[in-house]
């Protein structure tokens, strides 16, 4: 079972009333978005804790950030977190279907977002969870069209996804003129093949810099692992 809260060094993501705990994925698409400190307007798309959105006021300390989530529960309990952090008025959470938000909002310097990716796959009885998991509420092509309305010409979009589904994001995100910038191939088992995949998109198109990640050796967290989070994890 897991825990009720999970405590980073500048902050603590309760999650008794979220559906989705905080994980590997996350923490991971969070500590690698490359910023630079120019980044005025954040938008974090299915907030769930307010993880995401937390890692960026953590980056970006002069940036406003916007966490949108459909789940009412989730966003309570990411107004929580965000409040507990000393960060409620730099970040603001908005309980919406982003489909619904995209056609009237400003736009983004920074998109970043843990999408739901599973399809046609056994469901649970949990409904939250099914919401948090499978991509029924907001499809690849769904997702893709409100980065396309949300993000400003010179903005930077930051996933994480499964192996398999990399070609068809990356084909839906050329139908919008946005094309991969950055690429990390992470291996949860250094005897592993690839598991996940965290894309930078931006309208530049460009020889995408690629490098690749294990999560865990023999030994535990690896090396490359703890050098990427270190900002936030508490190591032992």
């Amino acid at each position: 079972m897991s825990n009720d809260y999970f405590r980073f060094k500048r902050f603590t993501v309760k999650q008794d009333r979220t559906a989705m705990k905080v994980g590997t994925d996350g923490v991971l698409l969070g500590a690698w978005v490359a910023v630079n400190g120019s980044e005025k307007n954040v938008l974090d798309i299915g907030t769930g804790t307010g993880l995401l959105a937390l890692m960026m006021a953590q980056k970006i300390p002069d940036a406003k950030i916007t966490a949108c989530e459909i789940d009412e529960s989730a966003c309570r309990q990411a107004i929580e977190n965000i409040s507990s952090a000393g960060w409620s008025e730099r970040i603001t959470v908005i309980n919406t279907d982003i489909r619904a938000y995209a056609p009237n909002s400003e736009k983004f310097d920074l998109i970043t977002c843990n999408p739901p990716y599973f399809e046609k796959s056994l469901k649970s009885r949990d409904g939250k969870r099914n919401l948090a998991r499978h991509n029924d509420s907001l499809p690849f092509p769904d997702l893709m069209d409100c980065v396309h309305r949300l993000l400003r010409d010179d903005g930077r979009f930051a996933l994480i996804v499964p192996e398999k589904k990399v070609g068809t994001i990356i084909e839906l995100a050329a139908g919008k003129k946005l094309f991969p910038a950055r690429r990390l191939n992470v291996k949860y088992r250094e005897t592993g093949t690839t598991d996940r995949v965290i894309l930078e998109l931006s309208c530049i198109v460009r020889q995408p810099e690629e490098t690749t990640l294990t999560v865990r050796t023999e030994n535990g967290y690896s090396d490359e692992y703890k050098s990427v989070t270190k900002e936030f994890y508490l190591y032992s």
